[in-house]
């Protein structure tokens, strides 16, 4: 690093204007379109990029290494304080996802546990039942949403397992929150007051659904104890032994209940909608899914054990999630001076990581825009940098929940794609639309087509 020549900052555009009109046409372009707004300045500029602004400005990056030295080697140097949790904070409250600092190693300490291998291992079971029962629902169906559907699945996943309850009768109302919190969060934030004032009421009772829904999770698991223990039951008996055993305040409690609730359904269920349109997609992968299928589990549903041998369809989940990545940036902010690469950034300074275009490298991923599984097969995917791959992000942020995501997502595939295939049955593909996470706009209009089935037979033979 001796004798490097630093540079204030780095390519970028013009500042846009202190006017209202200025911000609502900036909030416009970046809105209708985050994916092409973000990689034209991308062609332009390079692969950083600052955007000036009021305050202390906006770094963008997308290359590995320079994903790399934000999240890793000076995770220290950068926060989690950026304005996009601001926002994100006033609906889940300081919960891992939008905690730093001592709260955050607190709250990641005492939910561990939860997420160990061992634990994992045991969430297997509800997950193949509520897999097997998705599979059933849509085997009944000529053609479906596959979104929706899957956001169901995985709410019913995240409350047998993690909360040790079957939250069916609340998935609507727990739906509707989550889309309430969405259209929310991507507001801009100067919208007109006739506009973000309803906006504000549906997210203050969506707000108060969760609450309730929280209160009665806790009081149930303390009127009937978990053995053994789920998050719910953690979080209530955890003691901190820096702060003399002192346990987590019910509003800590609420606000990690309420984090893996939304979050953790909200992240697969993208993946799995995205990975099951691919496969429709694509014949050749989807026999030689159903091909691995057939070797390792026969007519049985899988089990816990089957899952270091179902390696095409894990390869078919992690190219989804190259393509798609349900968390497609990574925000964070300057805790003290710092640099990136040869820029200065300033504390104070907020920086943007863009998964979405580091997994679109072509120098990382030849032909990137093309889905192929086998990306991640006999060890080719030792050759991507680190942080070329980051679904789950990296550093000691990396998301807790990777190993129960991960399985989760390669049984869901696994169970349904036994008992049924898909024809996608858009007029386009979806598009992919920035919320908290990557959601398939439009959603995955599928028809239903059953393996054994004339109709498959004959598209088959036509392929």
């Amino acid at each position: 690093m001796s004798g490097m020549t630093f540079l204030e900052t780095p390519p970028g555009p013009p500042p846009r204007g202190d006017s209202l009109l200025a911000d609502l046409r900036y909030g416009a372009s970046f809105l209708f379109d985050p994916f092409g707004f973000v990689g034209k300045r991308f062609d332009r500029y390079g692969d950083i990029y600052y955007a000036p602004s009021r305050g202390q400005g906006l770094y963008v990056v997308r290359r590995a290494d320079h994903a790399r030295e934000v999240l890793v080697q000076r995770a220290d140097a950068f926060e989690k304080t950026h304005t996009a949790f601001d926002a994100l904070r006033g609906v889940l409250g300081s919960g891992l996802l939008t905690a730093d600092g001592d709260v955050w190693r607190k709250h990641r300490r005492l939910a561990n546990p939860a997420f160990a291998k061992r634990a994992v291992e045991g969430y297997a079971a509800p997950m193949i039942e509520a897999s097997r029962e998705a599979a059933a629902r849509i085997a009944s169906m000529k053609e479906c949403d596959l979104a929706p559907l899957m956001v169901d699945l995985t709410l019913r996943i995240v409350g047998r397992t993690l909360f040790g309850t079957e939250v069916a009768a609340d998935v609507e109302r727990i739906g509707r929150a989550m889309r309430d919190f969405q259209r929310f969060l991507v507001a801009p934030p100067k919208v007109p007051a006739f506009i973000r004032r309803p906006m504000q009421a549906r997210v203050d009772r969506a707000r108060a659904d969760l609450d309730d829904l929280v209160a009665k999770l806790c009081a149930s698991r303390r009127a009937h104890r978990a053995d053994p223990p789920d998050l719910v039951q953690l979080l209530l008996d955890a003691t901190d032994p820096d702060e003399g055993g002192a346990r987590l305040e019910e509003r800590e409690v609420r606000d990690e209940i309420v984090t893996f609730l939304l979050a953790g359904h909200e992240t697969t269920s993208n993946a799995l909608a995205w990975a099951f349109y691919l496969i429709s997609c694509d014949r050749e992968v989807e026999e030689r899914l159903r091909a691995e299928l057939r070797d390792v589990l026969g007519d049985r549903p899988p089990e816990a054990s089957d899952l270091e041998r179902l390696v095409y369809t894990e390869a078919i989940v992690k190219e989804t999630m190259r393509l798609y990545p349900p968390a497609f940036t990574v925000p964070r902010r300057a805790a003290v001076d710092t640099q990136i690469d040869r820029f200065t950034v300033p504390c104070g300074s907020e920086v943007i990581v863009w998964i979405y275009f580091t997994h679109r490298d072509p120098k990382v991923f030849p032909d990137p825009e093309r889905f192929d599984p086998t990306r991640f097969l006999d060890g080719r995917d030792a050759s991507i940098p680190k942080c070329g791959y980051l679904p789950f992000g990296a550093g000691p942020r990396a998301c807790i929940g990777k190993t129960f995501a991960m399985a989760e997502a390669v049984i869901a595939v696994a169970t349904i794609a036994q008992r049924v295939r898909f024809e996608y049955a858009g007029r386009r593909p979806p598009r992919p639309r920035g919320r908290i996470t990557l959601t398939p706009g439009g959603g995955v209009p599928v028809r239903i087509l059953r393996p054994t089935s004339r109709r498959a037979a004959v598209t088959l033979r036509s392929t």
